[in-house]
């Protein structure tokens, strides 16, 4: 929006919580990047499970890995990572965990025989991590959005 003077006209909606980092970036960015942390998320549950299948035992330990394994990863994302968990971890703690879980992933689909997509993989969520970071977009612990970056 353009005011009366061509100033472009910044309010509340222009932006997304949590862009500390980045002031005055697009909606259309934070919205894409908040997207691509969705899929990576997704990505590392799916990668796991992918490698509990393709596991070379008997068919009930893979059933077994595809279960626990996804699962695993599921409840330490909600009980240390997640926006409202009740033991949230934050700072280089919570980027030490996220980044663990991440690797498992990557070397799940490495020794899965999918290594170009443990490597794509692994670059984007390392780099998701630490984009996340640097644009304020990893809300404080009491589980609210970041701050908007403004006074």
């Amino acid at each position: 929006m353009i005011s009366t003077d061509n100033r472009p006209l910044t309010g509340p909606g222009d932006q997304l919580p949590g862009l500390v980092g980045l002031v005055g970036a697009p909606r259309s960015f934070a919205a894409l990047h908040l997207g691509v942390r969705f899929g990576v998320e997704l990505a590392t549950f799916v990668s796991l499970g992918y490698w509990g299948a393709s596991a070379s035992a008997p068919v009930g330990v893979r059933v077994f890995l595809v279960i626990v394994a996804p699962l695993a990863a599921i409840v330490a994302w909600s009980r240390l990572l997640a926006p409202r968990a009740p033991r949230r971890l934050t700072g280089l703690a919570a980027l030490f965990v996220e980044l663990s879980i991440f690797a498992a992933a990557t070397a799940a689909l490495v020794s899965s025989g999918r290594g170009l997509a443990g490597v794509i993989y692994g670059s984007v969520a390392m780099l998701n991590s630490f984009l996340t970071r640097a644009l304020g977009q990893y809300a404080p612990k009491n589980g609210a959005p970041a701050q908007q970056g403004r006074p």
